[in-house]
């Protein structure tokens, strides 16, 4: 199915771009915009000017191009929640960035994308973070769990909560774990987004957990989905 037109006739999905380089921001603005479910509404140089942005006209997104050693630059994403808090926040990271991932995803980030992914991929990060779901990679989730103490008390807790969960619950906390948004977990499973979402309701009231991307950790300590080797 052609994806280049409007999300079902609602309004595009508007994003606010920072990227230091003229050309990396007009190369992506020119292949986002190709998809008319995605209109950039601005583009920023630096993080000031982000900032002004997106308290005066807050976007759905905002796009952080963190290149090479501009990955060490990650302090302004909190101001940026504070000043914008509803403005979800994916980052677009070069394969030699200095990024601290877990860092980002403390201060407000909810999508990472690697610069040597293709733009599809960015397409359905932006989808799924617009959606209120998380963009993890398996990178990013080794080094969560690296420095989670998973086998410590805190791993054993969360272990003993598995048992409260239905048969159910754990196959939707799998999905989670894997990167699916409620309607493919709904598809999956045969059941209707409405019931996805109030079984995610009942298992972050079990577990304790807050949003989606605790839940997806919390798959991974407890050896509901597997990391890879």
């Amino acid at each position: 199915m052609d994806n280049s037109h409007s999300r079902n006739g609602k309004r595009p999905i508007t994003i606010s771009v920072l990227a230091s380089l003229e050309l990396v921001s007009d190369y992506l603005k020119a292949l986002l915009e190709s998809d008319r479910s995605i209109k950039i509404v601005n583009v920023a140089e630096n993080h000031t000017q982000l900032l002004e942005m997106a308290s005066e006209n807050p976007p759905d997104i905002a796009l952080l191009c963190l290149m090479d050693d501009e990955g060490h630059q990650i302090g302004f994403i909190a101001d940026l929640a504070q000043k914008a808090p509803g403005v979800k926040i994916v980052v677009l990271s070069s394969p030699n960035s200095n990024l601290d991932q877990p860092a980002s995803l403390k201060l407000g980030v909810r999508g990472i994308v690697g610069a040597n992914q293709n733009i599809r991929v960015l397409k359905r990060a932006i989808q799924q973070v617009f959606e209120g779901e998380v963009w993890l990679n398996q990178r990013l989730m080794d080094q969560l769990l690296n420095g989670s103490g998973k086998n410590g008390s805190n791993g054993s807790s969360r272990g003993s909560r598995v048992h409260q969960l239905t048969k159910r619950e754990i196959q939707i906390i799998e999905l989670v774990g894997y990167g699916l948004n409620n309607k493919t977990i709904a598809k999956r499973l045969e059941i209707s987004e409405a019931t996805v979402r109030h079984h995610l309701s009942s298992i972050y009231s079990k577990l304790h957990v807050e949003d989606r991307l605790n839940l997806a950790i919390f798959a991974y300590q407890t050896g509901v989905v597997k990391p890879s080797t």
